[in-house]
């Protein structure tokens, strides 16, 4: 499904290079570095095209970066290029509605006529911002509505995108009973931010989120000029042709956003720490539901991951304080990888 996001169980800077910072003792754990070390070096241009990181308590142990961001003029992939991180990026801007939550702007549990009055009733009045939040709410996916096809390469606004594609509740769907991958959840999320912050949802996202957790790429604008200035992968279809004619002028709050290996290492730390948010208050920002049998952990662990054509991301935090960044840009490459790396990761972690 395009633009999926999922949780997954956690079961435990050059290109075309692993580090590690494994002793030379051996133990359980420096046994288990070995091995993460040798799948590492088993991917190649061949069987990879993206970056990886592997931190513990926010300092990397072992990164690789292989296959190339532009294959045409032969620039390879490395652990800083910037990569199109499909919807990962719900996570950012959940992270945003917990800093709003924070300030008293936003409740959880407020209705999404409080801030969007004239979105249809009674499912207005019904839907609130945590079933926004948790792809509860029965909203489905803009990315299939022709009005986004007409607006893709031109909206500039999150109010303009919202404007041309079709955010209502679809027949059957009742608000509050089931997950449901939806990027039309994110999208009136932005808008939420819109209304309770005063502020546009790029600028908003620029200053509070990116700037404060150390991001530095963030919602990069998919131009010719952008891509020279900033270095950022192209994704790569099995064809071997570029998504690039199929992209948006930019990402949007569900979807689209670039992250480098050390920005989202450096997100996971503005998480961990309060540096963006009460602790609290992200443990609550349930974005997917737990595992059965699980208390759900909101932002504060889990494994997301984003497919889509020619975009792979995974970013998982374990509550043992292991960090896993998988960055692709093919789809479908970065799952397998991530769910070998975590196996490889001490047990409990």
């Amino acid at each position: 499904m395009k633009g999926l996001i999922r949780l997954l169980v956690v079961v435990g800077l050059a290109a075309s290079c692993v580090t590690s910072s494994n002793g030379s003792q051996s133990s359980p754990s420096t046994d288990r570095g070995v091995a993460l070390d040798a799948y590492l070096a088993e991917l190649n241009d061949e069987n990879f095209s993206g970056a990886i990181l592997v931190a513990k308590d926010f300092v990397p142990i072992a990164t690789r970066a292989t296959g190339y961001a532009d294959r045409a003029r032969g620039a390879p992939n490395a652990t800083i290029t910037p990569f199109n991180i499909a919807s990962v990026t719900k996570v950012f801007t959940a992270a945003a509605i917990g800093q709003l939550v924070d300030q008293g702007k936003v409740s959880l549990d407020d209705p999404l006529t409080k801030f969007l009055p004239t979105y249809p009733k009674p499912m207005g009045d019904q839907i609130t911002v945590a079933m926004l939040v948790g792809q509860t709410a029965g909203t489905g996916d803009y990315l299939g509505d022709p009005g986004y096809l007409r607006v893709r390469d031109s909206f500039e606004s999150v109010a303009g995108l919202i404007g041309a594609v079709n955010t209502g509740v679809p027949p059957g769907a009742v608000p509050g009973k089931t997950f449901a991958p939806s990027t039309t959840a994110y999208l009136l999320l932005g808008a939420v931010i819109e209304k309770a912050s005063g502020r546009d949802y790029y600028e908003y996202m620029d200053n509070e989120v990116f700037a404060r957790a150390g991001i530095a790429a963030g919602f990069l604008y998919n131009t010719e000029e952008q891509r020279t200035d900033r270095g950022f992968a192209l994704g790569y279809t099995p064809d071997e042709s570029t998504n690039w004619s199929g992209l948006p002028v930019r990402g949007t709050p569900a979807s689209g956003a670039y992250a480098t290996a050390p920005d989202l290492l450096s997100f996971h730390k503005a998480l961990a720490t309060g540096v963006l948010l009460k602790p609290e208050t992200a443990k609550r920002l349930v974005v997917l539901p737990s595992s059965s049998g699980q208390a759900p952990t909101g932002l504060t662990s889990g494994v997301f991951a984003g497919d889509d054509v020619g975009a792979s991301a995974v970013f998982a935090m374990t509550p043992s304080g292991y960090t896993v960044i998988v960055l692709a840009n093919v789809g479908g490459a970065a799952q397998p990888v991530a769910d070998r790396i975590l196996k490889l990761l001490p047990s409990g972690s």
